[in-house]
């Protein structure tokens, strides 16, 4: 009879010590929402041989309120740059198709990425002042040390009582893939030289975990969290990378989304509320693959948003512009794509050579009919022709820079031979213009698009030319040389020749 107040009492210390041990009582739950790179897909793209569509901002949408159900009071949503150039429904509308969705969708916040800067700082800016949200960027700031107007370092997201400290990085990379003009008087610092420090001042305001939204690619990301302690998360972007399996570096984990929408980032963490450190995030599932097919629900408030941009564009991008008789492919050499945009550019202004940036043609055309959506597609961004001369020895220079394996720059009116396996400075062993031989001296007329001019993928030489003139739009100069030249069939025919 007398050990029922013994149990009693030690049932008591052990529910005592089950309340308030810290394993039972100090881990927060929180849901990462992210995509990267979404270059204006506000619509799902259509499947190949018979798959169902995928993306598309208003299925996005549908997935990101069904994830908040899960965790209402515990879920973030974050972009990490790169959402609005890119496909012809936000490039007419300069970006408002996609800044209202998101405004809908409820983003926290965005980082600011190269591509923000393509239609300009005032339109930049008009697009920031739109949102409902903050745009990030910790590491652009002007000459004396100040960041861009209205955009700030970093936030704290409130969430079940933690102060999450968002930080937004920006690629360095901004200043040559953009038109260097686009961000004038302001200078893209390096990470490792801003970090640290606000790292270690939100650490003491009692912010954690600390979330750096990045753009600046895997491979710098992998870097940055070797080089910077006190990230607990990377959520990532500009290198269009799937990461299906969480990279962990020392205590930080990276993460991204992939490209276009076709996946959604979905991290449920946890966090430890005393030292508010990440303690546990899952390395695999990490990704929705964003399904568009006609069963899969869609946001409607969202839609409806979209279709209103849509049906303005529609019947006029419908519209055949040109045929092809072949299947124009885009590829790391030379490829009949990259020469038929480079034929029109050359055509168009009478130069002796042209010469397109492979990452300016951003996607490929099928045999048959060729829509105005489909040019507005392949050629998104708004670049105009610009034409100077230069001389042989400055585009030698200029090719012996472009001696990659990932993306040449593609070319009319010249005949190339590279030795890559040679030193760097000798790996150009023969240069034809016009079918002669390239003489070092001689002035040759060059057309080339203004990112490329302004020294766009630190391109610096083409900044030498003289006697510059700006021409038309890019895309308008292909328009017209479809036009007049329909149906074409062009071939890979030794322009560019790579030699082991």
């Amino acid at each position: 009879m007398q050990k029922a107040p013994l149990f009693r009492l030690t049932l008591f210390l052990l529910l005592a010590s089950a309340l308030f041990s810290p394993a039972a009582a100090e881990t927060v739950d929180l849901t990462i929402l992210h995509i990267n790179d979404f270059h204006g897909n506000l619509l799902p793209k259509p499947g190949k041989e018979g798959k169902p569509a995928t993306g598309g901002m208003a299925r996005i949408a549908k997935m990101v309120a069904e994830e908040r159900e899960k965790n209402p009071k515990g879920t973030i949503l974050l972009s990490a740059g790169d959402m609005f150039q890119g496909t012809p429904i936000s490039n007419l509308f300069r970006g408002r198709p996609v800044i209202e969705t998101m405004n809908r969708m409820g983003f926290d916040a965005m980082t600011v990425g190269n591509h923000e800067f393509d239609w300009g700082m005032e339109a930049f800016q008009d697009l920031r002042k739109a949102a409902s949200f903050p745009f990030l960027s910790a590491n652009i700031l002007d000459e004396r040390g100040a960041l861009l107007p209205g955009v700030k370092p970093y936030i704290l997201i409130r969430k079940k009582g933690l102060k999450i400290a968002v930080i937004g990085i920006t690629t360095p990379e901004t200043h040559y893939a953009t038109k260097p003009e686009n961000l004038k008087g302001f200078r893209v610092a390096a990470v490792e030289k801003v970090l640290p420090g606000l790292i270690a001042k939100l650490r003491k305001e009692g912010a954690g975990p600390v979330v750096v939204l990045s753009h600046l690619g895997l491979d710098e990301d992998r870097e940055l969290a070797s080089k910077v302690e006190g990230i607990d998360l990377i959520v990532g972007g500009h290198s269009h990378t799937e990461v299906k399996t969480a990279v962990t570096v020392g205590a930080t984990r990276i993460v991204q989304a992939g490209y276009y929408g076709q996946q959604l980032g979905v991290l449920a963490i946890a966090v430890d509320r005393e030292s508010r450190r990440v303690v546990r995030c899952p390395e695999k599932r990490i990704l929705r693959k964003v399904k568009a097919g006609p069963g899969d629900p869609v946001d409607a408030a969202v839609a409806a948003v979209i279709k209103t941009y849509d049906d303005q564009i529609r019947e006029e991008f419908g519209r055949a512009v040109g045929e092809t008789r072949v299947d124009l492919a885009k590829r790391p050499f030379e490829s009949n794509l990259g020469n038929l945009v480079c034929d029109a550019m050359r055509w168009a202004t009478g130069a002796d050579v042209a010469v397109q940036n492979n990452g300016g043609i951003r996607t490929t055309l099928p045999r048959g009919t060729i829509s105005l959506e489909q040019v507005f597609m392949l050629l998104p961004f708004d670049n105009n022709l610009m034409t100077m001369d230069l001389t042989g020895a400055q585009l030698v220079s200029i090719l012996e820079q472009n001696a990659r394996t990932d993306g040449m720059l593609q070319v009319s009116g010249l005949r190339v031979v590279y030795d890559l396996s040679a030193p760097e400075g000798s790996r150009v062993k023969e240069l034809a213009v016009g079918g002669r031989p390239a003489e070092p001296s001689r002035t040759y007329r060059v057309t080339t698009n203004d990112f490329l001019a302004a020294g766009g993928d630190r391109f610096g030489v083409f900044r030498e030319g003289r006697n510059a003139v700006i021409g038309d739009n890019v895309r308008d100069a292909f328009l017209e040389y479809l036009k007049k030249h329909s149906p074409v069939s062009p071939r890979t025919e030794g322009r560019i020749v790579v030699t082991p």
